[in-house]
């Protein structure tokens, strides 16, 4: 026998030896641990999923384990980028650069894509091996802010008349912050406001009265994206004191001589050619209420009368001027005393429903239910009976084609129970629109009136429809050039092709989809394609405005445009000069609060293009109140 395998024959022996004076010493059997074979968990609870993120943010992922977590592995794209120990209450962390380059090719490239999803995952590790993965998330990565500003118009809306100082309001937000808000009146410069509320007074009393203007704004973030809010037209009308015409109006519920009970709804239609200023309802000559803004309506409770009498309701309407109607009365029957069956049936119109715009012949369904039955449902369009239904479904099939075309008309309905209770469903009021006899409305956005334009230029139409544009034909010079069918409406014009150093008109016609059509306010514009430049700057000072009071520090702002580039604004202030301004926006902090108040101070601007050409802009004046 060899020394190995003595060795191995004596270890043998020891361990029978071992384990005999072992299980000698006790009867209870060994227990041998049972292995860990449970995954930890875990989720990633920062960034949330689909969130942007631009930056350096720390990814934190939460990760626990029956007995311990040793580690997380961060990934992102599937790709293993950082593995960690280090946790803060069951918390690990790892700080993503989203802005990480690498050189490829001699040239350094992000590895994160902009404005793409990244998708990002942990797996966690316990102490004996066993892993878990978390559901992947995505992350958007937005570094560069090339998203425009959101925004529309708050006041005025469109259609409306306006007179004296006008507060032209724009809502305006944005993922970073807006830088400013410009305003344009007839596609002419107004001003700027830079912070929020954005709001510019426009004084309609220094423009021709009586007519329609269009309004549209210019929203800029910080990043120079550019959002333009679409135009809305506004009537200026300051002669109010001169309108001779009287509101019109009709008492839409209840209907005349039905029976009444409980709380009943007085509801009154009301229209004038300017506002309305002031509804005065009253019940049997005793004014119940005075309404000075829609919807014009009164709850009658007709407990506090007395029963089985006709009651009168009656309306007056008066409009700013002073004009003043008297509606048709009409005539109710109070009853509230409670029959054998005091309960009312139930009713409800459901369809159409309140502000729906309908043509041609619809379907008036109605709802009605009484725990002893339904007698009938009585059918009214604008006051009048036109229909009994006793037969359920309760349906009326309405021709609207012989009633007033783009009116709002109001449908009721009535139902009687077999005891004669009966309620009165809240009324739906519909418009008729059977025609499309509304024409189209827009203007062309750019290039502005006068502007001296070369090379190709961008054509800018805004167009707007009640129903939709179908399409846009643009002219230069009364000769047609293109048709246009998609938004936004832009025509490529190459100037290079037509006449040197002359006036050229630009016109467009739009075609609504019923075959509408409006011809835009044409725009005259001069073509320069040569180098000598011949032809002064154009410009006007766009704040303050001619007349306006002003105090402190005054943000005196001049809108200059030349084909080939402003060379310098010289601000004047009483014939003098006081500031020389070379690049946009061409602004003098004027401080007023040295001068004294009550007093007149003309601001004028002189504007100089490249090639020396300068033009004189119209001054205005303004007052000192500080």
């Amino acid at each position: 026998m060899n020394i190995y395998k003595q060795y191995i024959h004596s270890v043998m022996n020891i361990t029978f030896i071992f384990c005999m004076a072992l299980f000698s010493c006790t009867e209870d059997a060994i227990e041998i641990p049972e292995p860990d074979t449970s995954p930890p968990q875990a989720m990633i609870l920062y960034p949330a999923d689909g969130d942007p993120v631009s930056g350096e943010i720390d990814i934190q992922v939460r990760a626990v384990d029956n007995e311990r977590v040793d580690s997380v592995h961060f990934l992102i794209n599937q790709n293993v980028v950082h593995r960690s120990t280090i946790q803060t209450n069951d918390i690990f962390s790892y700080t993503w650069d989203t802005e990480k380059s690498i050189m490829i090719d001699d040239e350094m490239r992000r590895i994160y894509e902009e404005d793409e999803f990244h998708y990002l995952s942990a797996i966690a590790f316990d102490t004996y091996g066993n892993s878990y993965a978390s559901s992947p998330i995505r992350s958007l990565v937005d570094n560069i802010d090339n998203e425009p500003p959101n925004a529309f118009f708050i006041n005025p809306f469109s259609g409306q008349h306006v007179s004296d100082i006008v507060n032209i309001e724009v809502s305006a937000t944005d993922n970073d912050s807006i830088q400013y808000v410009s305003f344009f009146v007839n596609n002419i410069l107004q001003g700027y406001i830079q912070e929020p509320p954005y709001v510019f007074p426009w004084n309609t009393n220094l423009i021709e009265d009586a007519t329609y203007y269009s309004i549209f704004a210019n929203v800029r973030d910080v990043n120079n994206n550019t959002l333009t809010i679409p135009p809305i037209n506004v009537f200026v009308d300051n002669g109010v004191e001169n309108d001779n015409t009287p509101p019109t109006g009709v008492i839409y519920s209840p209907p005349a001589g039905i029976t009444v009970s409980e709380m009943v709804q007085v509801i009154i239609s009301a229209n004038d050619n300017y506002a309305i200023d002031v509804v005065r309802i009253s019940i049997d000559d005793s004014l119940v209420s005075e309404l000075t803004q829609e919807p014009y309506f009164h709850n009658w409770d007709t407990t506090i009368e007395n029963d089985d009498k006709e009651y009168t309701i009656s309306a007056v309407l008066q409009d700013l001027a002073g004009n003043i109607t008297s509606l048709n009365p009409i005539s109710v029957l109070v009853d509230n005393e409670p029959p054998i069956d005091n309960q009312p049936p139930s009713i409800m119109i459901l369809s159409p429903v309140s502000g729906q715009e309908i043509s041609g012949t619809i379907d008036i369904d109605v709802a009605a239910n009484d725990d002893n039955g339904i007698d009938r449902v009585d059918y009214y369009i604008d006051g009048d009976s036109i229909y009994t239904d006793s037969v359920s479904p309760y349906t009326y099939e309405w021709n609207s084609i012989a009633y007033e075309e783009d009116e709002m008309h109001v449908i009721l309905v009535q139902t009687f129970d077999l005891e004669g209770n009966s309620s009165l469903a809240p009324p739906v009021a519909v418009i008729v629109n059977n025609f499309d006899n509304i024409n189209p409305t827009g203007q062309i956005l750019n290039p502005i009136p006068g502007q001296i334009v070369s090379d190709t230029i961008i054509v800018e139409i805004g167009a707007q429809d009640n129903i939709g544009v179908d399409r846009i034909e643009v002219s230069i010079n009364g000769i047609y050039r293109t048709t246009l069918y998609e938004y936004p409406y832009l025509y490529s014009w190459n100037t290079n092709q037509e006449s040197e150093d002359q006036s050229h008109n630009i016109s467009a016609v739009i075609y609504d989809i019923a075959g509408n059509n409006t011809h835009v306010n044409p725009v005259s514009v001069i073509v320069d394609n040569e180098f000598n430049d011949n032809f002064p700057p154009t410009g006007l000072i766009s704040s303050p405005i001619s007349g306006q009071t002003v105090s402190g520090l005054v943000n005196f702002l001049v809108n200059a445009q030349d084909d080939q580039g402003i060379a310098n604004v010289v601000f004047t202030i009483n014939s003098v000069e006081l500031f020389t301004d070379t690049e946009y926006p061409y602004l003098y902090e004027w401080d007023t609060s040295g001068l004294a108040n009550d007093t007149d101070h003309t601001l004028s601007a002189t504007v100089t293009d490249l090639a020396g050409n300068t033009i004189i802009l119209q001054p205005i004046i303004v007052t000192i109140q500080n």
